[in-house]
């Protein structure tokens, strides 16, 4: 991850000048101010995750503002999907106002007016994710911006720690930011973390959010199935089943569609051409190949070789 910000470059004096001036480069058009003319220090860090931009910023007390006029001037069309690691925040955007901690998820687009204020030191990491990756969940994701999701329980005690892990491991080297479907698993929690709650099903939503996270991380293992999944859960295959049943799923059906969709994303990944087609549906828990290339062909009305041709 590279240091692409850093006020240690410039004289005291001029330091919050040139980080005012640099979030507009690296990030949007916006304003900022901060209380006091202490001395003051900022650093952001980033790197490119397939289309997600993850930034890494360590910074003093300040505020951000984007207007209307702002949003006229320039809009990347981002949601901006935020972690704490330390610190703490108020996000106001449209009519809703959250208090963020540390370890809590929250996030903020860019097409609207917002505010972010940090009252002290703050560090935290922005993933910054195109508004059209969300897909036909765009709008219920942007509904819930300057929302906190507590970092202590449901999927954002699940979705906390692979941020920060992504982010360490990309950092220190042992990961690759370009590994094969990394920014897709990042989209695919910001979909789970912001849109998958519903109004009127209190305490499903929240498993169901769990047991999808869990799906999506043990997908390789061909044994997965409503048994060991409920066991993990601390639930009853038969509470399993309900849960997903209320949300229009089977659990064998939610299963073959990610492994399917996975296989689609490697098969049209230009990396993985010389992997044979028998390899990659094993290592997303297809074992079978004869029964993969019936539910390929069922699912998309072709062979997983024509797909990849195409």
């Amino acid at each position: 991850m590279s240091v692409i910000v850093d006020t240690n470059t410039v004289a005291a004096p001029d330091r919050f000048d040139y980080w005012a001036d640099a979030h507009g480069r690296v990030l949007h058009p916006l304003e900022l101010r901060r209380p006091g003319r202490d001395p003051f220090t900022g650093r952001i860090r980033a790197h490119r995750v397939g289309a997600v931009t993850l930034f890494h910023i360590e910074g003093d007390a300040s505020a951000i503002r984007r207007t209307a006029r702002l949003v006229a001037r320039h809009d990347p069309e981002e949601l901006q999907v935020t972690n704490l690691v330390r610190g703490r925040f108020r996000i106001e955007q449209g009519a809703r106002t959250a208090l963020v901690g540390a370890g809590d998820l929250s996030c903020y687009e860019t097409s609207h007016a917002y505010d972010v204020t940090s009252p002290g030191p703050f560090e935290l990491l922005l993933f910054s994710v195109p508004k059209a990756l969300l897909g036909d969940r765009a709008a219920a994701v942007c509904a819930r911006t300057a929302v906190a999701l507590d970092g202590r329980s449901g999927a954002a005690a699940l979705a906390g720690p692979f941020l920060r892990g992504v982010a360490e491991r990309i950092e220190d080297g042992s990961l690759d930011a370009g590994a094969v479907g990394l920014s897709d698993c990042v989209v695919d929690l910001v979909r789970l973390l912001f849109a998958a709650d519903r109004p009127g099903s209190a305490g499903g939503p929240t498993l169901f959010a769990q047991v999808v996270a869990y799906i999506d991380a043990h997908l390789g293992d061909p044994d997965l199935g409503p048994r060991p999944i409920a066991a993990a859960h601390f639930v009853s295959v038969r509470a399993l089943h309900k849960v997903f049943e209320r949300e229009g799923h089977t659990v064998g059906g939610w299963i073959r569609s990610r492994r399917l969709a996975a296989v689609c994303r490697d098969l049209a990944d230009p990396a993985l051409a010389d992997h044979p087609i028998r390899v990659l549906a094993a290592r997303r828990g297809f074992v079978d190949a004869p029964h993969f290339n019936r539910l390929f062909r069922a699912e998309h009305g072709c062979t997983p070789g024509e797909f990849r041709h195409r």
